[in-house]
């Protein structure tokens, strides 16, 4: 089975009989066409929005988890462990995840601190409640000062990692997950095998969300989700939706994404 496109060609050959078995040799043909399809088609959309992406650079090697590391702050970028765990352009993100996750007089979780950006928007929404569990000592200490400046409320640091962390603290109206990989191993399990870094937590955000509560996160997608992407989300909520944030600016040198846009996910109804 070949496809061709204008700037390469993709071939499936399956190589077993019973790929798909038992259905017949049309419908089989029909949904490994239909799913080649799909894959030219992403190919294609990459190449499309190509141009308007930056040239980026190789991440370097975790060396001292991101956790036990010390951080630095240099123009705008949050550096631990020689990787850049947030940066302001990612100010429209934050926006969005913060106004999925909050409702006013309601209960937030945000898992990652990082500059305090999406943090400064949930306060601006008013919660009850707002727990934060960061995984970095150091960076825990500069959002114990941040909770505590002048207008702020309900705030509460919970140092650690979210795993350590999160059993013990019940359930939330809406949880926002904006974390790093700790370290080499977790970079392999959750980024490069994963459908999307967030993708070990659903079941944790699943238990610790209310009936009615939201589950936010971002995806490094461009326009849309995968179909890998959905059935993991699927396995633990009964719906959610996607919104594409346009006109991100990430610098030429980042390591982390390239592309002028990224996919915002809010999960509701959890399954249990």
């Amino acid at each position: 089975m070949l496809r061709r496109a204008a700037k390469f060609e993709v071939t499936l050959t399956p190589t077993s009989e019973t790929l798909l078995a038992p259905v017949a040799d049309e419908p089989r043909r029909w949904l490994l066409g239909r799913a080649l399809d799909d894959f030219v088609a992403d190919v294609g959309a990459l190449d499309e929005v190509a141009p308007r992406m930056v040239p980026g650079v190789t991440r370097p090697k975790i060396d001292t988890a991101v956790d036990e590391a010390t951080p630095t702050v240099a123009d705008g970028t949050l550096l631990v462990s020689g990787q850049e765990v947030m940066q302001t352009w990612e100010r429209p993100l934050m926006l969005a995840l913060a106004r999925a996750a909050t409702r006013p007089g309601g209960s937030v979780c945000e898992v990652g601190f990082g500059l305090g950006i999406s943090a400064g928007f949930i306060q601006e929404l008013r919660p009850a409640t707002h727990t934060i569990i960061e995984a970095n000592a150091d960076v825990a200490t500069t959002a114990r000062a941040w909770a505590g400046a002048d207008g702020r409320q309900g705030v509460e640091i919970v140092p650690g990692r979210w795993q350590d962390a999160l059993p013990g603290l019940g359930r939330f109206d809406g949880i926002l997950f904006d974390t790093y990989p700790l370290d080499e191993r977790e970079v392999d399990d959750y980024v490069v095998r994963d459908a999307t870094f967030a993708e070990h937590f659903f079941p944790h955000a699943a238990a610790h969300l209310t009936d009615d509560g939201s589950f936010t996160y971002y995806s490094n997608e461009i326009d849309s989700l995968s179909r890998r992407h959905q059935r993991a989300l699927l396995k633990h909520f009964e719906t959610f939706s996607v919104r594409v944030v346009d006109g991100l600016r990430p610098p030429a040198d980042c390591s982390y994404w390239w592309a002028p846009s990224m996919a915002v996910i809010v999960a509701s109804g959890p399954r249990r």
